[in-house]
Order: structure tokens, then C-alpha cells, then sequence
């Protein structure tokens, strides 16, 4: 080791903390807006925080600026915590998203880090089913799914995606995969009904 001296991660300058990315309500209905909100931290200060979404399959992103000035969306002014407005959508509509930040010095930082490659999904226009059991959702981008009908469905590498537990909270950046072994792995994709699943949760 190298007491005392700067390490292979060490940076002049880190970007923003990006934290407790959530949008609400977790399940929109058709038309409705879903607010997303993040915590940004820097000890130079923050220059702006952006959202930046898709309407999944599409690759062309709109980017909204987020705000900390208790002016809605936000709440609260000057609470490090942002907000940007997700203009509602017809129902079976997935926005893909992803929040960046840029400190007063110019470092950068996102959520997810790996964004454009991992994003956070919301579908438009779900529903909690009836039942006893808890209602969950899996969301995929046309991309992964696309990915996963075409793969061997023997393969055990995740797929990034969103878990929406209930109209309560959504979990972004799961994993997900066929479960178990060739005779109950089915060939397709994942929204097939048939399927057994492992997801790995953050």
C-alpha cells in the first residue's frame, strides 16, 4: 500500500452526489404526470440538475431542468432535493430516464451511473391487480426485451430493468433472467405468461 497517498480512485474534483431517485405516483394513469425527484449534493455547490427522458423505443432524449426553488414541482426550496415533471402519457407508454448534475466547478455525475446504458423506467396507465397477493410489475425497455427474446434462454446474464412493488415503490436498475433449468426456461421474451424468473434486486 501507499499510506498517506492518493489512490487509484482519487479525483480532483467528484461530480455530485445523485440519490433517492423515485418518481410519483410510481404507477401514473394514462395522461397523468409523474414528477421525478433526486438529492443532489456537492461541496462546490451545485450548477444544475437535469432530467433527461425518452419514450421508449426512441433514442432522441428531451432534457428538462430540475429545480430546488419550492416552485412546483418542487416543494421545498433549497432542500437539495430536485424535481422535473414527466408530461403524462397514453397508457402502455415506458419512459426511459436518467439524472445528471453538474457541480459549480464543472464535474459532472448521474443516476444511474452507467446511463445511457442503464435508466429508470415508468409505464403509463398500469394498474395494481386484485388479489391477496402483492401486485408487481417488471419493466423492460423494447431494447432488452428484444435482447432477451433473441439470446439463449439458457443465459444467466441480467437484464437491467425497473420493479414497480405495488403502487408503493419503484426499484430501478434490477436484474432480471430465466430461472431455473432447460426444461422450464421457455424460448421468447419475458412479458411471455409462462415464464419463471429470477430478479435480483438492489
Amino acid at each position: 500500500g501507499t499510506p498517506g497517498q492518493a489512490n487509484s480512485r482519487a479525483v480532483s474534483n467528484a461530480g455530485p452526489a445523485v440519490e433517492d431517485v423515485q418518481h410519483s405516483p410510481v404507477l401514473p394513469a394514462a395522461a397523468q404526470a409523474a414528477v421525478v425527484r433526486a438529492s443532489v449534493e456537492d461541496v462546490d455547490g451545485i450548477g444544475r440538475a437535469e432530467l433527461r427522458y425518452r419514450i421508449d423505443p426512441s433514442a432522441t432524449y428531451t432534457t428538462l431542468a430540475m429545480r430546488d426553488d419550492g416552485v412546483a414541482p418542487d416543494t421545498v426550496a433549497h432542500d437539495g432535493v430536485f424535481a422535473a415533471t414527466i408530461p403524462g402519457q397514453a397508457a402502455g407508454t415506458l419512459v426511459a430516464f436518467y439524472v445528471r448534475a453538474v457541480d459549480l466547478n464543472n464535474a459532472t455525475n448521474q443516476f444511474p451511473e452507467e446511463a445511457p446504458t442503464r435508466e429508470c423506467l415508468v409505464r403509463f396507465g398500469d394498474t395494481v391487480y386484485p388479489g391477496l397477493f402483492m401486485s408487481m410489475k417488471l419493466w423492460y425497455t423494447a431494447a432488452n426485451v428484444s435482447t432477451w427474446a433473441n439470446r439463449r434462454n439458457l443465459s444467466n446474464d441480467p437484464l437491467d430493468g425497473t420493479l414497480a412493488y405495488g403502487a408503493f415503490r419503484a426499484i430501478y436498475n434490477i436484474g432480471g433472467r430465466y430461472h431455473s433449468s432447460p426444461f422450464v426456461r421457455v424460448s421468447g421474451d419475458p412479458t411471455y405468461s409462462g415464464g419463471s424468473f429470477t430478479v435480483y434486486v438492489p
